[in-house]
């Protein structure tokens, strides 16, 4: 049997639909020959994949975008500071989760607006430039930056299929948005690729099976399916402070895993009123 490599993917939507019919003791309206395809497990394994894939960090998933440049002129109908989102994704994709964009400046840049890389961070240069990382605002909180003119932009919101920058910039720029990608499916769902790692198969598939549940109406089965999944109502309403946990409470997401051993870094910072 082979090891999983890392980020690898190992099973496709088809393979487990055995796992879903299982926890629904193998009811023979629970079919993929349904003429509903809402009513088919591959369906309910791709709404499975939806939540969990929005709501927590998969290594599958996740990806540097393309290096883009931002400059006067260069944004959506000639902005200065809103960007197409698509810009800063790879082609046809869209995310769930992201890292703050990476801004990269020549050091004598970071210099004129006060800031100065230490040693270390040197070393990380790549062609004499160094990255920055943005901050977010609110749409509310950025308006004032977005209007001033030739500064460096140091802050981010999204606003619909835009990005904003503020200040505005005052000469081009290269960004990278790393990201997590919205989990894709192939128009035969069956063959579809199931981007999460092994040790969540089961929930996926749990996922799944609940929902079918509902649907085929057998009501207490899916409510047993969610608190093992989940946890007891007092689990889910106290935040995980009381209460019996479900499953995903025991397992560990990979930067979780990756960090267990290091030191945790605090950046220092003030907001302006």
């Amino acid at each position: 049997m082979s090891v999983q490599q890392p980020a690898s993917v190992t099973i496709t939507i088809g393979g487990l639909i055995n796992k879903v019919a299982a926890y629904l003791q193998n009811r023979q309206d629970a079919s993929e020959s349904q003429t509903n395809p809402e009513m088919r497990p591959s369906t309910n394994l791709r709404d499975s994949l939806r939540e969990l894939t929005q709501k927590y960090v998969f290594e599958e998933l996740r990806k540097p975008g393309p290096l883009a440049t931002i400059g006067p002129g260069l944004g959506s109908q000639g902005s200065n500071w809103s960007y197409p989102i698509s810009m800063f994704l790879n082609a046809g994709e869209d995310y769930t989760k992201m890292e703050d964009p990476v801004i990269f400046l020549t050091p004598q840049q970071a210099q004129q607006v006060g800031l100065s890389p230490a040693p270390p961070l040197a070393l990380l240069t790549t062609s004499n430039l160094v990255g920055y990382s943005m901050n977010y605002l609110t749409p509310k909180a950025i308006q004032p930056d977005l209007f001033i003119p030739g500064g460096v932009p140091f802050q981010y919101t999204r606003f619909g299929n835009q990005f904003w920058f503020g200040s505005q910039p005052g000469q081009n720029y290269n960004v990278y948005v790393p990201y997590q990608q919205r989990h894709p499916f192939s128009s035969n769902l069956v063959d579809s690729k199931v981007y999460v790692p092994e040790d969540w198969f089961e929930i996926v598939s749990m996922g799944a099976a609940e929902r079918l549940a509902y649907k085929l109406r057998w009501n207490d089965q899916a409510v047993s399916l969610h608190q093992a999944m989940w946890g007891d109502p007092d689990y889910e309403k106290s935040g995980g402070e009381e209460g019996r946990p479900g499953l995903i409470a025991a397992l560990t997401l990979q930067p979780e895993r990756d960090r267990r051993l290091s030191p945790v870094m605090i950046t220092v910072g003030a907001s302006r009123y």
